[in-house]
């Protein structure tokens, strides 16, 4: 839901990481990084930290990002036909690199 509200490709301006102790933080100094790539990442360490915990295994995991992502996508498609204006549709990227208009 959050890739069909935000610009994926939008880049992150000056983000830092912390320092090996943990007191300070510096440059990050990796890719670039993005909105829709910084939400994919949030979305597999939610699904891979249960699979940590012994509460899911990979599959799952896999499984239940494809699921969310239908069920986000299905809600997008209802909740387009009711806007009053003229609206195109929500772009975004899906977990396996499609860009789609909903």
């Amino acid at each position: 839901m959050l890739k069909a509200f935000f610009d994926e490709s939008f880049p992150i301006d000056d983000p830092v990481v912390v320092t090996a102790d943990g007191l300070t933080l510096m440059p990050y100094t990796g890719p670039e990084l993005t909105v829709g790539g910084e939400l994919n990442k949030l979305a597999w360490n939610i699904a891979c930290g249960r699979d940590m915990s012994g509460i899911h295994w990979r599959s799952d995991a896999l499984a239940g990002l494809r699921l969310g992502e239908a069920v986000a996508l299905s809600i997008l498609g209802d909740m387009k036909g009711c806007f009053n204006e003229r609206f195109r549709g929500f772009s975004l990227t899906t977990f396996d690199g499609r860009a789609i208009t909903v």
